[in-house]
């Protein structure tokens, strides 16, 4: 069985993390200056959408948590669910997002209309981890996985809006601390760890393919977008 030590299962998930990243066309491509910004603001745009259903996920984990009495680690799960749910609601993600947008001349959200890539990649999380044959600290394994995919994606971000698109401002939205995120992800993992009969190679492999996930939601979208474009020229 996998070792569920969190520092030793969190540096090897970052480690996964940068390397997708590194093969990321869109992140590549933005951290060189090469995407067209209308193209900046039209993947941004999806994001946002993804971003405002983001919740929903975490009800899915509650969901999934085992009865109390039947595993030992379901208090110390709760808690670090709310926790998450906690920055969620006081972390003004919602109007942090409608100030980037605006900062990338994206006046009006609400026209934004949601690719069938965005709703597909909304829709991953729940179909997959409400299966009946998928355990409580899969998904959560999966959720914390996820965490550890923001720092590096938002050090990309961060770095080329202001260096290649002149965006100076609304970048808050991508501003939490990398400490952070580290932080949570081990908070969490540890509290489904604690569960002595946990696998760790399902956790990790959970873990993984949501970071997979999350960095080729906006490959999908890119691409999407390209196509767009290809077919208006045509």
């Amino acid at each position: 069985m996998q070792s569920l030590d969190s520092r030793t299962v969190s540096e090897s998930l970052e480690s996964y993390s940068r390397a997708r990243l590194a093969e990321s066309s869109f992140f590549t491509g933005l951290a060189a200056g090469n995407v067209n910004p209308v193209h900046v603001r039209e993947v941004f745009g999806q994001y946002y959408q993804w971003r405002n259903r983001f919740h929903r996920w975490f009800g899915i984990c509650v969901a999934k948590i085992a009865p109390f009495g039947d595993a030992l680690n379901v208090p110390l799960v709760l808690g670090e669910l709310i926790t998450c749910l906690n920055q969620e609601i006081n972390g003004n993600h919602h109007e942090l997002g409608l100030s980037f947008l605006a900062a990338l001349g994206i006046a009006d959200p609400s026209r934004i209309a949601t690719l069938p890539v965005t709703d597909a990649y909304s829709e991953s999380f729940p179909r997959c981890y409400f299966s009946a044959d998928r355990t409580g600290d899969e998904a959560l394994a999966a959720l914390a996985g996820r965490e550890l995919a923001v720092p590096g994606r938002n050090r990309i971000i961060v770095s080329a809006l202001l260096e290649h698109y002149g965006v100076t401002s609304g970048l808050e939205f991508f501003a939490l601390p990398t400490q952070l995120e580290s932080e949570h992800f081990r908070a969490l993992w540890e509290a489904f760890a604690h569960d002595t009969k946990a696998d760790g190679r399902r956790l990790i492999e959970a873990a993984r393919m949501e970071i997979w996930e999350h960095i080729t939601f906006w490959d999908d979208v890119y691409s999407v977008v390209l196509s767009k474009q290809c077919e208006l020229a045509s």
